[in-house]
Parts: structure tokens; sequence; C-alpha cells
């Protein structure tokens, strides 16, 4: 049997994804910032056109596939692309959890007003395929339907765009900056500010989290917050840490590696033009207040700047690609999530889990539907898929749920 990195499993049950990880992203650390002393804005649209063009140029594709959620960064990606290749095809893709999703149809209006082909499919059971999902991304991971969004693009080209980074690299979490905000104060140390930022997570880990964990898995907090000290305790400003941990964080050792492996696995290329490294290190010399404005809580400035020289319609706050979890738990995810975790589970019969934790969470989430409690509970199945695939290899990567 294949040997756990029990360090590991902790971790992305807590995180989403393991700090100690590599990553294909350019290293950024505390030292890449500016000051915000001069007016770095200057250029950002070159830098992102120029990544465009020499991927493209690259590849010669006669069509590609552009995930298009309604939102400012894959509606940008949209225009340049229309403006430097103006023969193009291009297939827009939007995908949504039910039928009168308003980004889909925000989506469609920017396909029609720069000449591209419109799609839109719905992702009802996205735990259906999690054995095929998991398969790809070898780790005991959940939310990559983004399988099916690729799956769905390579029908039109082997080349898919999106916006990726744009949130990460131009302040687009405004929720999380003001709540952060609201929460840490200047006063304290790298310790309670990366407590404070992973309290804006709270989604991803519960209160009692190490309950959670059987015997056999080490867990601690501290363990937990050292892996943030980089971000946290140095001179930066309070948003400019937030900035470096996101970057360092999902982005760059979740959601990039594993949309490389799910692009591998169709035999596809995946590209945004925000992650080129030449964009990178530009936007971390743009100061904080040229990107986000703490008094109305208005972030991605330089992007907004870009589309009103445009002269794009674009007047919307995207929900992003979230699932209405009480809608699918209602539908789905109880039925799943009671079958995989109360059929005699490897993970907590080999003292990875807790039985009594998961029967707990099962009744807080029938009694109160608490969203964190089900997050969880639908991340341990994905646990237990892993374990089925990799450890006891008894789960074929074919099957259904």
């Amino acid at each position: 049997m294949e040997r756990l990195d029990l360090t590991k499993i902790a971790n992305i049950l807590t995180l989403r994804y393991d700090p100690r990880a590599t990553t294909t992203l350019p290293p950024v650390t505390w030292r890449d910032f500016s000051d915000g002393a001069r007016d770095a804005t200057g250029g950002v649209e070159d830098r992102i056109k120029s990544g465009i063009s020499d991927f493209i140029l690259a590849k010669k594709p006669k069509r590609i596939s552009l995930a298009l959620s309604g939102g400012t960064d894959s509606v940008l990606a949209l225009i340049f692309i229309r403006e430097m290749f103006p023969e193009l095809k291009i297939q827009c893709l939007s995908f949504g959890f039910m039928q009168d999703d308003l980004d889909t149809k925000i989506a469609s209006d920017m396909a029609s007003k720069y000449d591209a082909d419109f799609k839109k499919f719905f992702l009802n059971n996205f735990f259906s395929n999690l054995p095929k999902q998991v398969s790809i991304i070898g780790e005991p991971k959940t939310n990559y339907y983004w399988y099916d969004v690729a799956k769905e693009a390579k029908k039109y080209s082997d080349i898919l765009v999106t916006g990726d980074g744009g949130d990460e690299l131009f302040s687009g979490y405004v929720f999380r900056y003001k709540k952060y905000l609201d929460i840490v104060g200047g006063a304290s140390d790298w310790k309670e500010r990366a407590a404070a930022y992973l309290n804006c997570h709270n989604r991803d880990w519960v209160d009692g989290q190490e309950q959670m964990f059987g015997p056999a898995v080490p867990f601690s907090w501290s363990a937990i917050y050292r892996y943030f000290r980089p971000f946290f305790d140095n001179r930066l400003s309070l948003l400019q840490q937030v900035f470096l941990a996101d970057y360092n964080g999902k982005l760059a050792r979740d959601w990039v590696p594993a949309h490389a492996r799910i692009y591998s696995s169709l035999g596809m290329s995946g590209f945004s033009p925000f992650l080129s490294d030449d964009v990178i290190r530009h936007a971390f010399a743009i100061g904080t207040g040229e990107k986000y404005d703490h008094r109305t809580n208005v972030g991605k400035l330089v992007l907004r700047k870009i589309l009103r020289k445009k002269d794009c319609p674009l007047n919307v706050t995207k929900k992003g690609f979230t699932p209405d979890y009480n809608l699918f738990w209602d539908r789905h995810g109880k039925k799943i999530t009671e079958g995989i975790l109360l059929g005699e589970p490897n993970i907590i019969k080999n003292d990875l889990v807790s039985e009594k934790w998961v029967r707990k969470a099962l009744n807080i989430v029938s009694q109160s539907r608490d969203i964190r409690h089900m997050n969880r509970l639908l991340h341990l199945v994905s646990f237990e898929v892993w374990y089925r695939l990799f450890i006891s290899k008894d789960m074929d990567a074919s099957a259904t749920l």
C-alpha cells in the first residue's frame, strides 16, 4: 500500500492545498512589492496584450475556446483577443448551476458584442464524476468541476483561454479585504494576522477542525499558521500581505497546478493573459490604492479603467462559479455523503477521520443547513474517493457517484 503523507492530508483538508507544494508560477516575496509611491498602472494593457500575441502567434490556432463568466477578467481577455485577432474564431463557454444563472446571461451579451460564438451549459450533479476528477488531480480535493468545463471546451478547440489570476493580481477579492481589515489591527503580530486571514476563508475549515481528524493524523493550528509567516511577518501593509498570501496560496498551489493536470489529461493547452511573468511582476509593482478603493470597497481599479476606455458596458458584480450548496445537498449531496461516509469508509477504519465527528456534522447540517460543515463533509467524500483510487485501489476512475 502506498505510503500516506499525513501532513499533506491535514493541510489539504484544512486549506484545500498543501503550502509545501512547488509551483510553476514565478516566486513572489514581500520584496517584490512597490511602496506605491509612483504610478505603475501604465503598461498593464500592453503587457497583457503582449502575452496574448506571443501565445496566439506561437500556437497559430484557427479557433479557441474561452471560458466567459461575465466578469472583468474573462471579458477583458475576450476584448483583447478580438482586437488583436479579428479573424480568429472564438467559442465562448459559460457554465452555471441553475437555469436562470445571471452570469451566463451577461456572458452571452458580451460574446454577442465582440463577435464570438456562445454556448452555456449547466452542472447539476457536479459530484457524479468525482472519481474522474480526483484521479486527474491526484489529491483529495473537491470543487474540480473545471474538468467538465475543459471537456466541453475541447469539443471546439485544443486551447482554453481563462481569466485565472485576475483576482489575485488586481485585487478582486473585495469581500475578503473588508472582512480582514475589520478583524485585524495594525498592532497585531504575524500569527494574529495569519489567523485573521484564514478566518476570511472559513468555508475551508470548521471550528473544532482538530476533532475532524482521527488519531493517525497530526494536526495543529500553530503548524498551519507557520506556513503563512513569510506573508505576514514583513514590512508590507496589511492588504499587501493579503495579496501576497493570495498569490502564493490557492492560485499558485491549487488552481494553477490542478487546471494544468486537467488540460494535460484532455490533450489541451490552457492560457490566461494575466499569468505571464511580465504581468505578474508588474502587478505587484502597482500600489494598493491604485488597485483597491477601501472607501467604496471596489477592486480591480486598473482593469476597470481599461474597460471604461474600451467603452465596455460592464456593470455587474459577478457571483463567481459557486454552486448553491443547499440545493445540491438536497438533490444529490446528502445521498452521496451518507452512502460514502456511513458505509465503513477507509478513512474512518484507518483512523484518519473521526466517525463521531462525521455523524455530528451530518446532524448539524440536518438541523441548521450549515454550509461550512456541508463543505467539510463533501471534502471528506473526496478524501475517501482518493483513498480508494490511490491507496486501497478498489475504485475505478470511471465510477460515478
